[in-house]
């Protein structure tokens, strides 16, 4: 039995929070992630034939800038995805301070100010301009094996991504739940101990 789900907080607010005018601004952030309980596999990008990734992929469209980049590396490459593979073929292979961006023409000082801080974080006020332009990113989020995905966008996906899921093959369950219910690990990895507990989440 494979799992597919969705965290979100719809709406989130990032960046200056003690700004007037940020506080008018609302942003949703989600959190997808993956795993194959038979197989033992937990990480959204090693599932088997990729699918976390293609459902991932099917709710961004594109096309993507794309900037593939592994901590320590200082160069930035950024490079334009239009097909519907390429994209799944990224999403899999994303460095560690990789990032994908759509609605926005990028530039290398860009991505760069992307980059995590010292303490791993990801600059919440460079992401929260970027979603006031009506940019979405995504990116990726280390899970026991390989990495899931981050994604912040300026309207709400939850939705798009119980779309995503309607179809999903019979071997596999599909959840979209609001990350206020699934706070703690305990319930972030609800599928090891009791894979009824967000029935009601669940896209059938």
């Amino acid at each position: 039995m494979r799992i597919i789900k969705y965290f979100f907080e719809e709406p989130t607010r990032l960046g200056d929070q003690s700004s007037a005018d940020q506080r008018s601004r609302l942003h949703y952030r989600g959190h997808l992630a993956a795993s194959d309980l038979e197989g033992g596999v937990t990480g959204g990008s090693i599932l088997d034939d990729a699918l976390a990734a293609k459902m991932l992929a099917r709710v961004l469209e594109g096309p993507i800038w794309f900037s593939n980049r592994v901590t320590g590396q200082e160069d930035v490459s950024l490079s334009l995805l239009t097909n519907h593979r390429d994209i799944v073929r990224a999403l899999t292979t994303m460095g560690s301070e990789s990032v994908m961006m759509l609605g926005v023409d990028p530039s290398d000082e860009l991505v760069d100010a992307l980059k995590p801080d010292r303490d791993g974080s990801p600059s919440w006020q460079a992401i929260a301009g970027l979603l006031d332009r009506k940019c979405t990113l995504v990116f990726p989020e280390q899970a026991q094996m390989g990495h899931d995905w981050s994604v912040f966008s300026p309207k709400p996906l939850s939705e798009s991504f119980r779309e995503a899921m309607a179809d999903l093959p019979e071997n596999t369950r599909g959840f979209v739940i609001p990350y206020g219910e699934a706070r703690g690990e305990a319930k972030f990895f609800f599928e090891q101990d009791d894979i009824e507990l967000f029935a009601k989440h669940e896209v059938r």
